[in-house]
């Protein structure tokens, strides 16, 4: 090739990497502002209801737990925990790992309670519920300890708040 003829090759080239480049960003920009767009305010309030029946069971809140609006992964536990009524409650891996937990200490309970899990040993001690949720292709335990025993509708709440946090955090 001639010295033009390598010119422009190089000139066709910069061009195409160039294109591509602000492509690129273009559209990283859009993704970014979509996600913005899509944000609750941070300073929204998220308040539980109050009981409504006089038997005192839990009365969960219409909306779910907002994990873009806590701070941490304790801090959604801590939300999900106060909204189910739950004493205390964790999650962990299948393999017995600690991701999060509102409990000091916990390491030993996400041991015991995903080994029962794995078990399929889902109620066999009282005042404690696992629940098995799917995460990226494995498995996430819920440990939750609740003051009183929690219905289908509220294990599928509780499930739900926890894909979410998942989502956000993990």
């Amino acid at each position: 090739m001639d010295p033009t003829g390598n010119t422009q090759f190089f000139l066709i080239i910069l061009t195409i990497a160039v294109v591509a480049g602000f492509a690129g960003i273009t559209y990283c920009l859009a993704r970014i502002f979509r996600t913005l767009q899509r944000s609750d305010p941070p300073d929204a309030p998220v308040t539980p209801e109050e009981p409504s029946d006089p038997a005192g069971s839990i009365s969960l809140p219409l909306s779910d737990i907002d994990p873009r609006s806590a701070g941490s992964l304790e801090e959604s536990l801590s939300a999900i925990s106060e909204r189910h009524g739950l004493s205390s409650f964790t999650l962990a891996t299948v393999d017995g790992l600690l991701i999060g937990s509102t409990r000091p200490g916990a390491e030993d309970e996400a041991a015991r309670y995903s080994y029962l899990y794995t078990q399929g040993k889902l109620h066999d001690e009282a005042g404690v519920e696992l629940l098995g949720v799917p995460h990226y292709g494995e498995t996430v335990v819920g440990i939750a300890h609740p003051s009183q025993d929690l219905s289908a509708e509220q294990m599928s709440t509780l499930e739900r708040d926890i894909r979410d946090t998942l989502q956000r955090w993990v």
